[in-house]
């Protein structure tokens, strides 16, 4: 009864870290700043953005183990999340920290090769996090929508929606990983984190 009890208590934790990273981390998009200000807000919103990242990674990390890493599909997801897991850092450090660095040593951000490769290099980041998380969410999918119930069908419908629809777009080109783009892409990611928080919430992982 104990083990049990600690299983659900843990459950409970991952799901909330969950749930509560991917709201916080739209809140923290929507204060994305268009330019940069060394030493202001595009510091603050990327710091707060990889914290956030590594507290939803915690929760989709329990989420896999929970639900076994003997499973092809969780194996895949999981493998394929923290790629996309280190290049979202990647993009986050780029933006947030080198380039406003290197703009407060009185560099002129427009006229600079190492501002274009800088710019290159986060936007190159930012496409894999988005491919890699959409790869993840589709082998979780998978999952889902192989199990019975109807809850856990739809999570695995809404899971494959909210990773192949900012996939798609983003490699046909109807959209980018401008402020717009990435916020519209982040949001349906943590949309689904928030939904699979919910299930573990609520102890359905094994229903």
């Amino acid at each position: 009864m104990a083990d049990v009890a600690d299983q659900e208590g843990a459950d409970r934790i991952a799901g909330g870290a969950l749930i509560a990273g991917s709201l916080l981390s739209v809140l923290a998009m929507a204060h994305h700043p268009d330019h940069v200000d060394p030493g202001g807000l595009v510091g603050i919103v990327h710091g707060a953005m990889i914290v956030l990242m590594s507290v939803i990674a915690f929760g989709f990390a329990h989420f896999a183990l929970r639900r076994g890493l003997r499973r092809p599909a969780i194996l895949a997801g999981l493998i394929a999340y923290f790629i996309g897991l280190v290049a979202d850092l990647g993009a986050g450090t780029t933006n947030g920290f080198i380039v406003p660095a290197l703009a407060a040593r009185g560099a002129d951000l427009s006229g600079h090769d190492v501002f274009l490769l800088a710019w290159e290099a986060n936007q190159a980041l930012a496409r894999l996090g988005v491919f890699a998380t959409a790869a993840a969410f589709t082998f979780w999918s998978i999952d889902f929508l192989r199990r019975t119930g109807l809850e856990a069908k739809a999570i695995g419908g809404l899971g494959l929606l909210a990773g192949l629809v900012p996939a798609i777009l983003l490699a046909t080109g109807a959209t980018d990983m401008h402020v717009a783009g990435a916020f519209m892409a982040y949001a349906a990611f943590a949309a689904w984190g928030a939904i699979v928080g919910m299930h573990l919430l609520r102890g359905k992982l094994e229903a």
